[in-house]
């Protein structure tokens, strides 16, 4: 298979389907109270979900960018809404909405060195909180946390926060991130240009 038809392929699991799953797991993630026993998940799966996305935040802070991809699903979604709370994407602007594909040419292009948005280059740090795990569908784990990102371009600091939805999935024998959702707590607010990864 030529690159070419390996891109062409990647995109293409996004569709009506996907955008439908996506609006069953906006709906999850607005959790309403305690978890019920149940839809607890096993410890060994909930410590290889946590390690994965304390892993992919570390990553992006460190701009180890082709590693954080590793983060993530061959057909995976990452998703900033525009409103708060969010909406479907199909019906309003969205924030950031990426495929596998765009992942990977938006580190194809800071790898470039002279994309302008990150000269110089951004130093961040997150820190997430109150991480909660629950049992989705077959072999995925979904997960919900608070987070603060502090961020420093060009000697201005900046704090973004807001809370985070994931659907990690078993690929193979490793747990990937398949959806990533960033919810601004400003979302609907003016934005200034999110130039590196939430």
């Amino acid at each position: 298979m030529t690159n070419k038809n390996k891109i062409m392929q990647s995109s293409s699991y996004v569709n009506d389907s996907l955008y439908d799953e996506l609006m069953i797991l906006l709906e999850d993630w607005q959790l309403t109270g305690p978890l019920p026993t149940s839809s607890l998940v096993n410890a060994e799966d909930r410590q290889a979900c946590e390690s994965l996305i304390f892993a992919e935040a570390r990553l992006a802070d460190d701009l180890r960018l082709e590693e954080w991809l590793d983060c993530y699903s061959d057909e995976c979604i990452y998703w900033i809404p525009s409103s708060y709370p969010a909406s479907d994407p199909r019906q309003e602007i969205t924030l950031e909405f990426h495929d596998r594909r765009r992942l990977e040419d938006r580190v194809a292009r800071i790898r470039t060195g002279v994309a302008y948005s990150m000269m110089p280059v951004i130093r961040t740090r997150h820190a997430l909180g109150n991480v909660e795990y629950w049992q989705g569908v077959e072999n995925e784990v979904r997960a919900r946390a608070s987070f603060i990102i502090d961020a420093l371009f060009n000697g201005k600091h900046r704090v973004l926060s807001g809370w985070l939805g994931y659907s990690i999935v078993k690929q193979g024998s490793a747990w990937k991130i398949a959806v990533k959702q960033i919810n601004l707590i400003d979302a609907d607010c003016l934005q200034e240009n999110n130039t590196f990864f939430l």
